[in-house]
């Protein structure tokens, strides 16, 4: 294996996700010891659990049929109730003197349950938890930066039958105390989580989708990043865009159909669920569903031409990676679209046309039975991939420079048939009536200037990022112990007790939390999993953060586990977790793959200390799925690279200025860099001496997105993947 020293410094912003925009603290189950008295009953007892009647067939047998498009898409049956501390749950005193009251409630057979709040008013130091029966799948804290306007609250889903609701604050009598009175339990009966069935399979969508993540089109990229689950009511689910406005100011609008919020036309109570995708095209892992805002404000809607403009009264933080879409008011566009949606409530799909759409009357009506207007709908005849279902109501029409046009209103098209669908028209929904309540341009135009098209607008300027060694090419497994019991990466006959990834490659970062793709969940048994970093530079030495899960809350897809204050680390780093749990059984394990590049970055404790993977299994060297969440990382001036056995690599990958080039024979040699079509698109010659060669301004030369670097020297081709940001 040759190994260079990498003389190039260069630094990622990377930050931290949250499951719904929570405000710090812990619920008391992170907190034990705070309770003065009611200790044993804290949680409720069985007799002081809220049981709701699950749904009866009859209740839910037209949702179960197939939905269809033009209307919105109902997984969860509403448990109308009216729950306050004042009537269920229990309340006991915590030693500052603080009530703190909890309350369980359980539907049984749910997929998973939310909540909306009729009344919700967090009063300052106060704070509100909502969490699953085990405690590892946390919502919260909600504060009273999270009350909003309209006095209620709806919260993203969590999973499993049962939830668990902690209030701690100061007596509610007080003056401008909290107050809290829960209106809907709503129980999935449709498995939004989608616990697998098979690869592939999360039994939603059709088999024709493709997955975002499978894309590697720069702006296909950019538009899924501004696409996002809405869910009205903690019933119904569609697709929406974050849309940016012509001051660039990062407000949050989302641009959906009309008909996804029903005969109501309320919007108070919708979430809008970011980056639930499958991570690298790896079609057997669901991805998270933890990035979320809640509660919102109707700005403009008409029903005739099907549109909801709403705004998010949470700004989405700068872990979910937002992207505010830019749009044209174009009526003759010259090329082909596409749209990035959820169909049937499952993860991010793309669909695409090559012709130009076509501008039509939508014969058909509107969710409160009235006809659309005339002409004021792109028709798209047939996709050339993919297609569109019920679910992915309100997703954007977007041209090939990523601008939105329109919005799926409804129409015919399915993986059987994939015709005949109907998008409002973004230059009809502009300004079409005079009321600001009925037209966009008020909210996307505030400057009133005239202009017929905007560029999105990137707060992170597309910097935010995650580390990984993992990449779409590689085959996750779960590898097991040969002539033994149980996974490498879990408990099993050989004793390993911890699991570490290597990031020798890093000279400094603030590690805010860790991605564990488990290929076996814990639903076998209770236990413990403890989450580390820990420094070091051949082997883990010193614990610099750690957090302990349930290991029932974690099943088979992304995980991400947050350190409660972020975490600065100098020099290389693994990134891992302990086994504490006392079964030997195999209950849980994270994805293995073998390394691309010949180099093991998995190493394994047992009684006798740390080991690389490969010398313990006598496997092929290999990587362990966990991912670190970070900013402010610096590669380092005198790190280490591993390259592959022929030698060649190119870094760093993406690359926003200067490219180097790593090769083991001195002299003169030529680089070719091509788009994915097969153009050649820059070509240099290049001098390679000390292993080195370097070509500058590569990425201000060429546009951001994905190509093929092509080495030439003394007859010889070599090719690497490079990403340009």
């Amino acid at each position: 294996m040759l190994r260079q020293t990498l003389f190039i410094t260069f630094l990622i912003f990377q930050i931290s996700a949250f499951a719904q925009v929570g405000h710090g603290g812990k619920p008391l189950f992170k907190n034990q010891g705070q309770l003065k008295s009611a200790r044993a009953v804290m949680q409720g007892s069985e007799e002081e659990k809220i049981r709701l009647t699950p749904p009866a067939y009859e209740d839910i047998r037209l949702d179960l049929e197939s939905p269809r498009k033009g209307e919105s898409f109902t997984f969860a049956y509403p448990h109308f109730v009216q729950l306050t501390p004042d009537n269920s749950g229990v309340v006991g005193v915590l030693d500052d003197g603080r009530l703190i009251w909890q309350l369980r409630i359980s539907s049984p057979g749910a997929y998973s349950l939310n909540l909306v709040f009729d009344k919700f008013r967090m009063a300052e130091g106060d704070s509100l938890f909502i969490y699953d029966a085990s405690g590892g799948y946390i919502l919260g804290a909600f504060t009273d930066k999270t009350n909003k306007k309209w006095g209620g609250l709806a919260t993203a889903p969590v999973p499993g039958d049962e939830v668990v609701i902690e209030w701690r604050g100061r007596d509610f009598a007080r003056e401008n105390g909290s107050s809290i009175e829960i209106g809907a339990v709503n129980h999935d009966f449709l498995n939004i989580f989608k616990i697998l069935k098979g690869a592939g399979d999360f039994g939603a969508s059709g088999s024709c989708h493709t997955d975002f993540t499978c894309f590697e089109d720069a702006v296909i990229v950019e538009n899924g990043r501004s696409t996002g689950q809405v869910i009205v009511g903690g019933t119904e689910y569609c697709t929406g865009t974050l849309m940016n406005n012509s001051n660039n100011d990062g407000t949050p609008y989302v641009l959906t159909a009309g008909h996804c919020l029903g005969n109501s036309v309320e919007s108070e109570d919708i979430v809008f669920i970011m980056n639930y995708e499958v991570p690298a095209c790896q079609e057997q892992i669901q991805g998270s569903q933890m990035q979320s805002l809640s509660g919102s404000l109707l700005r403009a809607y008409a029903d005739r031409l099907d549109f909801a403009l709403i705004e998010m009264t949470e700004t989405p933080p700068a872990s979910y990676r937002p992207v505010y879409a830019g749009w044209d008011l174009n009526e003759s566009p010259a090329t082909g679209t596409h749209t990035v949606h959820h169909p049937m409530g499952d993860v991010k799909k793309v669909a695409a046309d090559n012709e130009i759409p076509t501008p039509v009357t939508f014969n058909a009506s509107s969710v409160l039975g009235n006809s659309f207007l005339s002409d004021a709908h792109w028709k798209i005849d047939e996709w050339d991939e993919g297609t569109t279902e019920a679910g992915s109501s309100g997703a954007g029409l977007f041209l090939e420079d990523g601008k939105l046009i329109g919005l799926l209103s409804g129409g015919a098209a399915s993986c059987e048939n994939p015709i005949n669908d109907y998008f409002a028209r973004l230059n009809r929904i502009w300004n079409h009536y005079a009321e600001d309540t009925a037209r966009v341009d008020k909210w996307l135009n505030p400057s009133g200037d005239g202009r017929t098209q905007l560029e999105a607008f990137d707060p992170g300027k597309g910097a935010f990022l995650r580390l990984t060694h993992f990449t779409p090419e590689m085959n996750p497994v779960l590898k097991n112990v040969s002539g033994g019991t149980g996974s490498w990466t879990g408990n099993n006959s050989e004793g390993v007790v911890a699991v570490a990834e290597q990031f020798g490659e890093v000279a400094s970062a603030r590690i805010y939390g860790v991605f564990l793709m488990p290929g076996l969940n814990g639903q076998l048994g209770d236990g413990n999993l403890t989450v580390k970093i820990w420094s070091g530079i051949d082997e883990p030495e010193f614990v610099v953060a750690e957090q302990t899960v349930s290991i029932n809350s974690i099943v088979n897809k992304e995980f991400l586990v947050l350190f409660d204050e972020p975490v600065m680390v100098s020099g290389p780093f693994f990134a891992g977790y302990d086994l504490d749990y006392t079964p030997t059984v195999d209950k849980w394990a994270v994805y293995q793959a073998n390394s691309v590049s010949g180099v093991n970055t998995v190493l394994l404790e047992t009684s006798a200390g740390w080991n690389h993977y490969n010398i313990l299994s006598g496997d092929s060297p290999a990587m362990a799925w966990i991912d670190v969440l970070a900013d402010e990382v610096i590669y380092s001036d005198s790190a280490t690279i591993d390259l592959p056995s022929d030698g060649f690599e190119v870094v760093p990958n993406p690359v926003e200025q200067d490219l180097v080039i790593f090769y083991p024979e001195d002299g003169a040699g030529i680089v070719t860099i091509f788009n994915l079509k097969g153009q050649p698109v820059l070509e240099r010659n290049v001098l390679i001496y000390g292993n080195r060669g370097e070509i500058r301004g590569v990425g201000e030369k060429l546009s951001k997105g994905a190509y093929l670097v092509q080495f030439q020297k003394n007859g010889k081709k070599l090719v690497r993947k490079l990403m340009v940001k």
